[in-house]
This record gives C-alpha cells, structure tokens and sequence, in this order.
C-alpha cells in the first residue's frame, strides 16, 4: 500500500471508474490520537470528477454507516473495520452517480435456499442470520452466510451459535452489515476478487489521467 502526504495511508484503489471517464479513486486513511478517519481522492481532474468523489462520500455514509465531519468519514465506534470498508467502497464506486442512496434491505433472497435469509440484530454488535422459512438448506445457509460475514468483516463465531456473529466493537453497524449481505452469501468469490484488486492498479498522477 502506498502513502501520499496530506492524505495518509492508501488503503483501497478503484484503478478505473467507468462512470466517470475512467479516473482512478484512491480510499485513504488518516490517524492520530483522536482514531482513524477516511477521505475519498482522485488526482483527476476530470469533468465531473468532482461530484463523483462527493457522491462516493455520500455513498459511504448512507450504505456503510460512516459518519462524515470536515471532509472525511470515520465508523461511529472509533474501530477500523478495514477489510469490511475496502470491500464496501469498491462495490460502492460500481454504483453510478444517478443512483438513489438509500440503505440494503436487511433481508434478501438466497438462490441456493431458494428462500429469505435476513440480518437480525440482537445488540451491542451482535447479529443473528435467519432463515424466514425455517427449512434445513435455509437453516445451511443461513450459517454458510454468518461463516462468510465473520470473514468479510472479521467478526466473532462460534460453533455452538454458527448463525450468529459479532463485532468485536461491540457497537451496531446495520448499514454495514445490509451492505455487505451480498458479499457474505458469495464470500469464496468476493474474498478472491479482493486478492485481485489487492495485485493491481496504482494511483495513476495527474498527467496520467
């Protein structure tokens, strides 16, 4: 990972945003003695650059849950929680910027179960993964997808309550969570994706762009 000053470390890369005119979009974090805080950059100056950057901000505050204050982002707990944010900004600079902003639902359709599983929270950090019809496969999956969600977050799971999950914070994060639902039915697919992005790409300089 690189480090540009002013900006802090790089942690995450979108090497080429096809919505807008192929710039790159660098995720960086910023620490001191008050936590770690995260600003969204290009290099690019790029029409529209601008408001592409504004709308990845925004993006990561109603997906993700992160609070903004003087230009950058921070999880409301005061924790890093660095691999479920990397992943949640790439999907989110797969978004174009006319897309309306709102929260994941909490529950989904699950092909494999061929039924609903939904995210219940309990509290304090803890989530329970559910299947609403309550069948065997549904019940398989409902555990597959809390084993895929302890990865992607890296959140706590034991095997007496394989359905259950927790951040180690102990605080809720339910935008998180509903973002990521995805990724933590299919999380062989999105743990080899982020592999792949970790080995490319470089923050390209202006005369590049």
């Amino acid at each position: 990972m690189g480090k540009t000053r002013d900006l802090g470390l790089r942690i995450e890369l979108a090497s080429m945003d096809k919505h807008c005119c192929d710039i790159s979009i660098g995720l960086y974090q910023q620490s001191d003695a008050t936590g770690s805080r995260y600003l969204v950059h290009t290099y690019s100056k790029a029409p529209g650059s601008e408001e592409r950057i504004a709308f990845i901000q925004s993006a990561l505050e109603t997906k993700v849950g992160l609070s903004a204050e003087s230009g950058s982002l921070a999880f409301t707990c005061g924790t890093i929680h660095l691999r479920a944010l990397k992943r949640a900004f790439l999907d989110l600079c797969r978004m174009a910027s006319d897309e309306v902003l709102e929260p994941c639902p909490m529950t989904v359709f699950d092909k494999k179960a061929a039924g609903h599983l939904s995210i219940r929270p309990l509290g304090d950090g803890v989530y329970e993964i559910v299947s609403e019809d309550g069948s065997e496969t549904g019940n398989k999956r409902a555990a597959a997808t809390a084993k895929g969600f302890a990865k992607l977050c890296e959140m706590a799971q034991t095997e007496d309550l394989p359905t259950r999950i927790t951040f180690n914070c102990g605080h809720d994060h339910h935008e998180l969570m509903s973002m990521l639902m995805f990724r933590a039915q299919n999380v062989r697919a999105a743990m080899q994706e982020a592999e792949m992005s970790a080995s490319r790409g470089t923050l390209a300089a202006p005369s590049q762009q």
